[in-house]
């Protein structure tokens, strides 16, 4: 992942690479948002946007053309994209993230997009970003109120089902999804068919879809009444509503840290 995020990039116009020989003092700049003792101060990601945030657009953006976008190289990749990104990028990557994990069946890559959300302590950016939209996406798939009737039940079943395909158990998931939605149907009359989603009902997606719907996720988690995702697409408005979000009385041109579409060759 490191050839995604040199340690001199290509927009710093080797400002910080070319004066090797420069004093310490200048090599380590005060960054204040880390308080007075920067040795105590919060694991919060910088607010942004940062350099690294267009590389880490451009993998992404690579990675959805080559329909790779929910391999288990891809999250792995992701971890260090998500982990050395602004705040303006991952709010951007929350719920476009979240999303694409539902259209694809991938468990992995809906956990990134809760992982992209936490990080984000701005209320700007996470207004901007529509990033509770996802955290209550991302708990709903694990978590919800205790209930012995049978809407309870069932959609405890659907979590445990999201539970198994999650741990690479998709036959089991989709027995234990099956029962689960058995139960709601015959038990539960408040809980009826997901609206119309994108995601083929024959796929591990829809089983996703069905554990968003019946545990009151918002709508916009699972695609409700919306076409297939342009994940990259998405990320990039997403960012730039969050450079505005942070930047609002700035009337210049957007800076070079906002995330442009990758140029074919």
């Amino acid at each position: 992942m490191s050839k995604f995020i040199p340690l001199c990039t290509a927009f710093a116009l080797g400002a910080a690479c070319a004066h090797d020989g420069a004093p310490a003092q200048a090599a380590h700049e005060r960054n204040w948002e880390q308080g007075l003792d920067s040795e105590h101060a919060p694991q919060i990601a910088p607010l942004g946007p940062l350099e690294n945030d267009q590389f880490a657009y451009d993998f992404i953006r690579r990675r959805e053309r080559e329909h790779a976008l929910g391999t288990k190289a891809t999250a792995a990749d992701l971890d260090e994209i998500i982990n050395n990104s602004s705040q303006v990028l991952a709010s951007a990557l929350a719920l476009p993230l979240f999303r694409a994990g539902v259209y694809l069946g991938s468990p992995r890559l809906i956990e990134k997009g809760c992982t992209a959300g936490q990080r984000v302590t701005n209320s700007a950016l996470r207004a901007s970003g529509n990033v509770e939209a996802a955290l209550q996406g991302c708990a709903a798939l694990t978590s919800g109120k205790a209930s012995n009737d049978g809407c309870g039940e069932g959609q405890a079943k659907l979590r445990d089902a999201y539970a198994q395909l999650a741990g690479e158990k998709s036959q089991d998931a989709g027995h234990t999804a099956a029962d689960a939605v058995r139960m709601l149907r015959d038990r539960c009359s408040k809980i009826g068919a997901p609206l119309r989603s994108p995601v083929d009902p024959s796929t591990r997606g829809f089983l996703i879809v069905w554990v968003l719907h019946a545990n009151d996720a918002p709508p916009v988690t699972f695609l409700a009444g919306e076409t297939a995702p342009s994940t990259a697409e998405a990320i990039n408005d997403a960012f730039l509503r969050g450079v505005q979000a942070v930047r609002p009385l700035t009337p210049q041109p957007l800076p070079r840290g906002e995330v442009h579409a990758e140029r074919s060759p």
